[in-house]
């Protein structure tokens, strides 16, 4: 009795419960409190560990919503290539464009090329048929007007002829009376007229298709029992297409 006694006393009030303690420390299974006797009251701390609970529970939502995030948003390589793809469709319909706004050019150029090359041929041989008709109404002139001046005599019938052929107009209604006083000259006289020189050009062309052609000659008159003389004239010949040909219209002495 003494030894449970002394025993009893050694042992500190609470002892019991204090084994219990230490087994439920090392204890690794889930604590309740049916599991730690002896105590009725929720131990120091707790609330505290639930709180943490909570707030790690947050937190992990928090994580795991962020990781879903970034799982949905695009990695940087993927928008690297999405972005050069872009560029290059940009490219490709910005290079369409242009493609097509060359191809519109160069059938304008072509276009323009095609009708300046055929007003460029057209203006070439309008300017050869105007130059063909200013050759043909000098040369005519010079004809016509060597007529006035035969020869001798035995020459006046052919001038008389050529006279008649060669003018028009105005010119062709004084023929007749030129013709009749030229005759009775020569027919009057021995008259040799030579005509060495004669030179002629176009002064202008008419909107009527008529060519003013500027003339000068010389003529060397020798006569029986006179000096033989020499005459210099300039005229203006107005000539005007005809039945194929070019007849003289006007013809008027220029003063020097």
């Amino acid at each position: 009795m003494a030894e449970n006694a002394g025993a009893n006393g050694l042992s500190p009030p609470g002892a019991a419960g204090s084994s219990g303690m230490i087994a439920v420390l090392d204890s690794t299974g889930p604590r309740t409190v049916a599991d730690d006797p002896g105590s009725g009251a929720t131990p120091p701390g707790r609330e505290a560990n639930v709180d943490d609970a909570s707030t790690a529970v947050d937190v992990a939502a928090v994580v795991t919503g962020l990781e879903d995030g970034a799982a949905d948003a695009p990695a940087p390589a993927d928008a690297a290539q999405a972005a050069v793809a872009g560029a290059e469709r940009a490219a490709s319909r910005l290079s369409a464009r242009w493609l097509g706004a060359i191809a519109v050019a160069l059938v304008v150029l072509a276009g323009g090329t095609g009708v300046s090359g055929y007003l460029v041929l057209r203006a070439h041989r309008d300017a050869q048929a105007i130059a063909r008709a200013n050759a043909a109404a000098v040369e005519a002139a010079k004809g016509c007007v060597a007529a006035t001046q035969p020869t001798d005599a035995a020459a006046l019938p052919a001038s008389q002829q050529k006279l008649s052929e060669c003018s028009t107009r105005a010119f062709g209604a004084q023929i007749a009376w030129y013709g009749a006083v030229l005759a009775e000259a020569y027919q009057a006289v021995n008259v040799r007229v030579q005509v060495p020189d004669m030179q002629g050009a176009v002064e202008r062309d008419n909107d009527d298709a008529s060519i003013v052609v500027l003339l000068a000659f010389r003529t060397k008159v020798s006569q029986v029992g006179m000096a033989e003389r020499e005459n210099g004239y300039r005229l203006r010949v107005k000539m005007v297409p005809e039945d194929g040909q070019f007849k003289v219209a006007e013809l008027d002495q220029v003063v020097k």
